[in-house]
């Protein structure tokens, strides 16, 4: 067997810790990876087996870092980040001509895919990656640009794509119940997003700004914004709609407003670029999307 040139763990168990200690979950951690928080609880088992320390302190809902952990997390991270910058510079060297942007599983589907195709009719040579994904992008961005949602304003410079209007949209079988009023659609089958993570109004909220605070119903719950757009148009309930993010859903009938009541959403979708002194293809990319979104 080839001796290794440094007595370390295994990547994995390293990459799964910090993904963990970071986290402060096993499950958030998990969900982040892409695996069961079981899978997390092995790896990290199998870590503090192989350092013979513990390196988290188990609660009932939730994991909390030893002094040993909060050590090593201290040299993990700040290796990583290290490694993530030195790749993204190698990364540049080899892709100058490819720009990566970063959004929700909605954002890209909705509103960001269909722009790029009309982006490349005029800008063929520029090749756009798109990592997709409905949790938190880690700071320093290792991407080009990303569109995230914000009520406050991002901490790094930041333009606005666009506001955006809160309504009840479902099918069209559905409306045919005619709920007008607010107290009716308390009572309907409310479709809830269960994603704190993207920052996004909640029914709850919604309901809140017309100065109601009546019981709603939660028919369904799911933690993603496509399945809760997918369930309102096969008709099982109603689905709190972003109007100008699902404007080519309301513009073809898939989905249509339930009633009149509509609010200004309390926050922006901001187009945030890297901390990196910008490529030019990204700023070619940047400058035409906030063009092609007036």
């Amino acid at each position: 067997m080839a001796r290794r040139n440094y007595d370390l763990p295994s990547l994995k168990m390293i990459g799964t810790f910090e993904a963990a200690a970071r986290a402060g979950s096993f499950k958030d951690a998990a969900d982040e990876l892409g695996v069961t928080p079981g899978a997390v609880s092995h790896q990290i088992r199998g870590l503090e087996a192989e350092l013979g320390i513990n390196l988290f302190i188990r609660q009932s809902r939730a994991v909390e870092l030893s002094q040993e952990g909060r050590a090593l997390y201290e040299v993990v991270n700040r290796s990583l980040g290290e490694i993530d910058q030195t790749v993204r510079k190698l990364r540049s060297l080899s892709e100058t001509g490819q720009v990566s942007i970063g959004s929700t599983t909605a954002v890209s589907s909705l509103w960001l895919t269909p722009l790029i195709s009309q982006f490349w009719r005029e800008h063929g040579d520029i090749q756009i990656n798109q990592e997709v994904r409905d949790r938190p992008f880690r700071r320093p961005l290792n991407l080009d640009l990303t569109i995230e949602y914000a009520v406050n304003a991002p901490a790094e410079p930041a333009k606005v794509l666009f506001e955006d209007r809160l309504l009840p949209l479902c099918s069209p079988e559905f409306k045919e119940r005619h709920i007008n009023s607010l107290e009716e659609l308390a009572q309907a089958p409310l479709i809830h997003l269960d994603a704190k993570e993207t920052n996004w109004t909640s029914w709850p909220n919604w309901f809140a700004s017309f100065g109601y605070d009546g019981e709603l119903v939660a028919r369904h719950r799911v933690n993603n914004y496509a399945i809760a757009l997918q369930l309102a148009r096969d008709g099982l309930g109603v689905v709190l709609g972003w109007k100008r993010l699902v404007g080519t859903l309301i513009s073809d009938d898939r989905l249509v407003p339930l009633t009149d009541f509509e609010i200004q959403a309390p926050g922006r979708f901001y187009l945030i670029p890297s901390s990196q002194k910008p490529k030019p293809q990204t700023e070619v990319v940047s400058a035409w999307l906030l063009e092609h979104n007036r």
